[in-house]
């Protein structure tokens, strides 16, 4: 037992009987050489947490989660035959993609909402969050990897997320996003194939995989898997329609690019 799990059994449990697990696991036994990730795919808090003091209104906002992103990742897997991971709980009470001690893994204040539950929390609180919540998506994602690797093929990373259409009173333009650091493989052709159709893409926009896009690059990048991410506008994926027609677009493009020279192998950049 490392010292993050020692320090989460000091005082109460932060997961109670009926709290749903630390993440998902979607089509498991996938027979598609790629792992699909889904960071930010609920808006659960656990019970003990109190909805970290915030109103019920609050978790329907993009701030507790990635609206549309959960739904279009279960979809995509069924569609590629691909396994995929989604995180368990809200990006409020931690953020699995900011590393531990990051000041936004577990943030006081969110687009402009303080959070009560975060303030002034202590290490053991937050060591907690970490053991519990943040290392087995991550030790889940690690062992997804190795099973896929094992069968023969390098597995690429995809990870799904979605923005919201306004941040303050900056409008975001995209109907979606990719994001990427230094590795072209997914992310050049994905860019190329979705504008191809008459979409706006944001090339590393709204947000940039070259500031930080720690899923990935520590899952992906690090062990020279192709990988990117893919930021859908949650308006397009707000209701049943909005994501069956995303997960076909990404299904049918991804379908493509996974069958490129190149994808399956390691390499670094």
């Amino acid at each position: 037992m490392n010292q993050l799990s020692r320090a989460a059994g000091d005082g109460p449990s932060l997961l109670g009987r009926d709290d749903p697990p630390a993440f998902e696991t979607v089509n498991a036994a996938g027979r598609t050489p790629v792992l699909l990730v889904c960071d930010h795919a609920s808006r659960t808090v656990p019970s003990a947490l109190g909805r970290l003091g915030l109103g019920d209104d609050h978790f329907d906002r993009h701030i507790a989660y990635d609206i549309g992103a959960a739904e279009v990742t279960r979809r995509l897997a069924d569609a590629l035959d691909a396994p995929a991971l989604l995180g368990g709980y809200s990006r409020l009470v931690i953020d699995l993609n900011r590393p531990p001690g990051h000041p936004e893994s577990i943030p006081e204040v969110s687009d402009g909402t303080a959070i009560p539950g975060n303030r002034g929390l202590g290490e053991t609180a937050q060591r907690q969050r970490v053991a519990m919540l943040f290392e087995p998506y991550h030790d889940a994602i690690h062992e997804a990897i190795a099973g896929l690797w094992r069968r023969g093929e390098a597995p690429p990373l995809f990870s799904v997320h979605s923005f919201s259409p306004r941040f303050g009173k900056t409008a975001r333009p995209w109907d979606v996003g990719v994001l990427w650091n230094r590795d072209p493989r997914l992310a050049q052709p994905l860019m190329e194939k979705l504008a191809l159709r008459g979409f706006r893409v944001g090339d590393n926009l709204p947000y940039s995989g070259r500031e930080l896009a720690y899923t990935i690059n520590l899952h992906g990048a690090a062990a020279g898997l192709a990988n990117c991410v893919v930021e859908i506008n949650q308006d397009l994926i707000a209701d049943r329609a909005g994501v069956e027609r995303w997960a076909g677009i990404l299904a049918e493009v991804m379908g493509e690019i996974l069958r490129l020279d190149g994808v399956h192998r390691v390499r670094q950049y």
